[in-house]
Parts: C-alpha cells; sequence; structure tokens
C-alpha cells in the first residue's frame, strides 16, 4: 500500500509529465530519470530500490520542525519532497543501509525555500539519524553561516524532542557522538573532515570548488556520505558553479551516467521570452505558496525599467546564467543548439581558414579555424599559455583552467611566455589534416612568426588584418548575427567563457568591435577576436581565392 509520501512524489511526477506544472525542459528530464529509474528497479541489471518506507520516516519528522521567521512548522512541497525521495530513498539492492547519490546539484530561484526546504531538514536529520555522524553546511561568508547556525538551533529549540538530547555550542551541535557545524567559503583547513553530510549553499559566488572537493574526498571512508550544492544561477562562468550546472545539464541529457550523481534544475527554457510572465512561473516551483507571484511580478517590472538590474533578476529570478555585464552576446543565446562536440573528420577534404591572435608573449594566444559548410560555420581551437602563468591564472581568471590544461584543451608552454614553436607544431598538424588555404594575422607583435609560417608553409595564404574598430566592426556584426541564426557551431569551453566575456560599446555611428569590460579586467576575449577574423577569411576568400595577388587581397579590407 502507497504511504502519503509516495502518493505526494508520484502525483508530482504525473504533473510535470502532463504539464499541469508549468516547468523547464531540464526538469522534466530530471522526472523521467527518476520514473524509469522506477521501472528499472525490476531489471537484474539496476542495483537500486527506493525505500519509500523511509522517504514516510523522513517526511513525518519534518512536521515537527518550527521554522524560524514563520508561522507554524515546515510543510514540505511536492517538488521539495520530490528531491528528498531522490536523495534519501534510492538505496542499494544489497544493501538497504547503503544509499546511491553521493553528490547532487540543486539549482533553484532565490525565495523558494531550498535552505528551509530542503538544507535545515537534511542537515537535522543526518545529524539525528546516521551514527557519528559529521553535518556541515558552507556559506559564502561567516556572518551568513552564522546566521543560518542560529536557524538550526532556533528550530531545535523549539522542538522538545530535540532539545532534550541536544548540546548548543558556540560554534557546533552535538548529539551523542554526532555533529552539526558549518563553514564558509573563506574558511580554510577544511581537509581532513569525514562528512556524513556537507552542503554547500549559494555555491554560485564560491571562488573555488576546494570546499566541494574537500568534503566529497573527506566522505569517501563513510557507507553513506552526501555532498549537495543547492545554488541559484549566477553572473560569472568561470566560477565553480558553472562547472556543476553543465555536469547537471549532461547528466540529465544522458551524455554523462553518473549512477551516483543527483541533479535537478528549476528555470526557463532558451526559447522562452524572460520578459513575460509565464517565464518567471516556469521557474518558481513555490510561486504562489512560499513566494508571492505579486513580488516576482515586481522584480520583472523593476528589471524591465532598470537595464542594470537585468542580469541579476535573470539570474536570481529565473535561475539563467549571465556574463554580469552588458555583453555582447547573452550565455544562453550562444549555448543555444551547440552540439556538445563536433567530428573533425567530416572536414579532411574541405578547406578552411585561420586566423592568429597572438596578443602579449606572457598571455593568451590563440589560434582558431573554420569550415563552411551548408551555410554554417564549424570552429576548432588551439589555445596557447605560458606554463609558469597557469596557477596565477587558475587563481585569478578562471578555476576551469587547470582542467582545459590537462585536458589539452589550452596549451601550456614551458617558461613565462608563449613558445611559438607550438603553434608552428600546430599550424603544420592542420595542414597535413585540412586544407588550410589561409591565415589572417593582426600585425602587432607577429613579424618573427609570420615570416616563419611563410617559410616553412609558403603555400598558405598570410593575410596582414587591422584589428581598429573601423576594419572590425563589419566582421563583428557579421559574426554576431552568425550566432543568433545558429549558423556559430563552437561547442570548445573555453571559446564560451571567452564569449561571456565579450561586451560591445557603440560609437556614434553604431561601429563596434569585441573588448574586455575594462583594460585591467582579466576576462579574456583573444579567443572571440580570433574567430572573427578567421570568418572574415572564409567569407572574404572562399570560392574567390586569389593566387597570389597581395594587392588584390589588400583591397578586401579597404
Amino acid at each position: 500500500m502507497k504511504n502519503e509520501a509516495q502518493k505526494i512524489v508520484e502525483k508530482y511526477c504525473r504533473d510535470i509529465k502532463s504539464n499541469k506544472i508549468p516547468h523547464c525542459n531540464y526538469l522534466k528530464k530530471a522526472v523521467n530519470r527518476f520514473l524509469t529509474d522506477i521501472k528499472r528497479e525490476k531489471e537484474d541489471s539496476f542495483d537500486y530500490f527506493i525505500d519509500w518506507s523511509y522517504v514516510q520516516d523522513f517526511y513525518n519528522f519534518t512536521k515537527d520542525l518550527k521554522l524560524p521567521d514563520k508561522e507554524g512548522y515546515l510543510k514540505l512541497l511536492p517538488w521539495q519532497l520530490f528531491i528528498h525521495s531522490n536523495l534519501l530513498g534510492w538505496k542499494y539492492k544489497n544493501n538497504k543501509d547503503k544509499k546511491r547519490f553521493r553528490s547532487g546539484a540543486v539549482f533553484v530561484p532565490r525565495k523558494n525555500g531550498k535552505t528551509t526546504g530542503i538544507m535545515y531538514p537534511l542537515l537535522l536529520w543526518d545529524f539525528l539519524t546516521i551514527p557519528s555522524s559529521e553535518s556541515y553546511f558552507f556559506e559564502k561568508d561567516g556572518n551568513q553561516s552564522i546566521k543560518m547556525f542560529n536557524d538550526i538551533k532556533y528550530i531545535i529549540n523549539n522542538n522538545s524532542n530535540l532539545d532534550n538530547v541536544c548540546n548548543m555550542l558556540t560554534y557546533e551541535i552535538t548529539f551523542n557522538n554526532s555533529r552539526i557545524s558549518y563553514f564558509s567559503s573563506e574558511s580554510v583547513g577544511i581537509d581532513g573532515y569525514k562528512p556524513s553530510l556537507a552542503i554547500i549553499d549559494e555555491y554560485f559566488c564560491f571562488p573555488s570548488d576546494k570546499p566541494v572537493t574537500a568534503m566529497r574526498y573527506g566522505g569517501r571512508s563513510r557507507l553513506n556520505n552526501l555532498t549537495l550544492i543547492i545554488t541559484t544561477a549566477g553572473s560569472d562562468i568561470s566560477l565553480p558553479a558553472y562547472d556543476e550546472w553543465e555536469k547537471v545539464k549532461k547528466i540529465l541529457n544522458g551524455v554523462l551516467t553518473d549512477e551516483s550523481y543527483f541533479g535537478i534544475i528549476y528555470t526557463i527554457d532558451d526559447n522562452d521570452d524572460w520578459k513575460k510572465p509565464e517565464s518567471y512561473i516556469k521557474a518558481n516551483p513555490s510561486i504562489d505558496t512560499i513566494i508571492d507571484r505579486n513580488i516576482l511580478e515586481g522584480d520583472l517590472q523593476d528589471a524591465l525599467g532598470q537595464v542594470s538590474h537585468q542580469q541579476d533578476y535573470k539570474a536570481k529570478t529565473l535561475n539563467v546564467w549571465t556574463s554580469g555585464t552588458s555583453s555582447w552576446i547573452p550565455l544562453q543565446k550562444w549555448e543555444d543548439g551547440q552540439p556538445s562536440t563536433i567530428n573533425f573528420d567530416d572536414f579532411k577534404e574541405q578547406s578552411c581558414y585561420g586566423a592568429l591572435d597572438l596578443s602579449s608573449v606572457s598571455d593568451f594566444s590563440a589560434f582558431s579555424i573554420v569550415f563552411e559548410k551548408e551555410g554554417k560555420y564549424y570552429f576548432k581551437h588551439k589555445y596557447y599559455i605560458p606554463e609558469e602563468t597557469v596557477n596565477e591564472k587558475y587563481k585569478k581568471e578562471n578555476i576551469n583552467i587547470l582542467s582545459w590544461v590537462q585536458n589539452n584543451i589550452i596549451t601550456a608552454t614551458p617558461g613565462n611566455t608563449v613558445d611559438y614553436d607550438y603553434i608552428i607544431k600546430d599550424i603544420e598538424e592542420t595542414v597535413k589534416q585540412f586544407n588550410l588555404y589561409s591565415i589572417y594575422y593582426d600585425n602587432w607583435q607577429s613579424n618573427n612568426l609570420i615570416n616563419l609560417i611563410e617559410e616553412m608553409f609558403p603555400h598558405i595564404l598570410l593575410v596582414p588584418f587591422n584589428q581598429s574598430l573601423k576594419n572590425m566592426s563589419i566582421p563583428t556584426k557579421e559574426f554576431e548575427r552568425l550566432v543568433y541564426d545558429k549558423k556559430i557551431i563552437d561547442p570548445n569551453p573555453v571559446q564560451k567563457w571567452m564569449v561571456s566575456n565579450a561586451v560591445v560599446k557603440p560609437d556614434i555611428n553604431n561601429n563596434y568591435k569585441v573588448l574586455k569590460e575594462y583594460k585591467s579586467s582579466t576576462k579574456r576575449v583573444d579567443g572571440v577576436i580570433c574567430s572573427i577574423m578567421a570568418l572574415s577569411a572564409c567569407q572574404s576568400l572562399k570560392g574567390n581565392q586569389p593566387t597570389g595577388d597581395f594587392e588584390n587581397i589588400l583591397n578586401l579590407f579597404k
């Protein structure tokens, strides 16, 4: 016989499947994953089953928790209970004491009850039911951590059963050999702990993945441990929360299989108009219960009235990642329709057109090539940085740089300057694999390298490209148009980061080129500029390939 918790969760799934509840595509995929796993329970090859009686015990427990700043007791909403059913209910068939999910991420807009409905009950349940538990939570700063810790004390103080057995200390709460304590994103010395549960709140503003990594590795010695991220989207995709967002999407899309990782996203779909109320209704699962739709409508009107508030509205109310500035191409628009990879073996007999952007010898350099096929442009990139600057860039520019170097997406050349021999080698490999017709280059700091390329590859057309505002404006606008028409195919993660960094500042005649937000910014756009040059080469020379009349080539840029 089905218990109350099971009925609530199953109804929630039906309401999503039947579109009774407005929802985004990724929420439907999370529900489909859950329902598919329910069907797989009967298969011998599927290692897990869902323990509804355990979920019901947890649900009963939550009803006795009196919330701070609220009248009455916690009443889990169906979407919250759905998440708990996944995190707590799935267990191993051969060991019902062992839970399936050891990692997870919940992305949900602010003010929907993720802290009171997800974090607090999970922490208290783990603390009270797991022998010798270590239940930790992380907030962005110390003051926020203390506030949340005091909230948990309030819940315990207002429950006679808990208050009688728990020992309240300044920095921790203890019960038998178990403890609840807290950290912040600024905490050091967090290695060596063995958490049974660690919850990282508002991970979007954490500058490092250290808390997540330390908690995941620290809990591996336990039969049951869970490291859970609960957060809204943010405005900087170079931070580690965006990596988790991408991982959840891959799992829900079936691109990545990880049976021990739970992920769910509440947001809007790519083709939704953020300016319409339907979007905030879809993104916020607690609308008309925890959060008043009039408040959301007020947030929308504020964003419509003040351009500077739009990025924050999209990130916090709609759970949409943004670039944090009035960027050139919105992140969602860049991602729309992009494949996960490109099979460049399909282009081996086809001409391609290249570009070089060397920047400073101690900074990023880029070599890009582009292929045109049926009106779409497919990009392949090589990026270079000096090996001795990798750690500094990891700390100051993008936390993903280390993994990009390790996965050969970026080449770290020995020393403290970019070794151009690596660029020559990549050009040589490109020539072997493809029909590289031309390379556009910026004159700045390029003479020695260009002379060497000309000597080694005399058949490649080398064309200087002036990166002035006047010369860059038309190709920049053409690149932009093609992105909006979904004709730029470029799933490279480094390129996505650089696109998110790019801004434009039109002059009085609406001429513009790609820029960093400000000159001293560590956000990079080199790959974007290189792509625009390569696209210009492709469109100027394809089907009109001159045979060496350099004056004719230069006329293309007058």
